[in-house]
């Protein structure tokens, strides 16, 4: 009963010293360009403008509300209130599901629309290269001229770190718990 509880209180110790390495992302196979397109708030396409990102690309690990977010220039909108220049956000790498945009190429873009922020991407929808996407552009159709933005734009991705730091908040509850348990059961022992 000891080293069981001496190795659970390490393990969550690691854990909680760990949140950032730790990245799982499993996806459904996407459904068909018409199926798709009733699934998502938001498919377009669109140039690469610019990519900005809230992390260290180069780090070992990031934060959990770390994020990317990625500029267009919409040529054609096939759902959702996209203007000729929009933004997404998704996550930092591949192992939380990020999408991996590249600047300068074009995309048909399948987003989803968040009322705290914005429309979001993820490796687990029809998003691609244009170049790669002609089932979705045959089936789709020729979209629509997106209207220019004036103004802010209302759907702009915003900070995910409150997310993050709930997260975080969680696994020290968890491991606070997990102590506590070990403590009662070796005190329990002890009598």
């Amino acid at each position: 009963m000891g080293a069981v509880s001496i190795a659970l209180v390490l393990a969550c110790l690691w854990l909680l010293g760990n949140p950032g390495q730790v990245h799982a992302c499993s996806c459904v196979a996407p459904g068909s360009p018409s199926e798709e397109l009733d699934r998502f708030d938001a498919v377009f396409a669109g140039r690469v403008v610019s990519i900005q990102r809230s992390f260290d690309p180069n780090a070992a690990s990031n934060a959990p509300g770390d994020h990317t977010t990625v500029g267009f220039q919409a040529s054609a909108v096939w759902k959702g209130a996209v203007p000729d220049d929009v933004q997404v956000a998704t996550p930092p790498t591949g192992g939380a599901c990020g999408f991996a945009f590249e600047e300068g190429a074009e995309y048909i873009v399948y987003a989803r629309s968040d009322v705290d922020e914005g429309y979001t991407v993820d490796i687990c929808s029809r998003t691609a290269l244009l170049s790669e996407a002609q089932e979705d552009i045959d089936a789709l159709g020729d979209g629509d001229a997106p209207p220019t933005a004036v103004g802010p734009q209302a759907e702009q991705p915003q900070d995910r770190s409150e997310t993050g730091g709930r997260i975080v908040t969680l696994g020290v509850v968890a491991v606070i718990a997990a102590v506590g348990a070990v403590l009662v059961a070796l005190r329990m022992r002890r009598r």
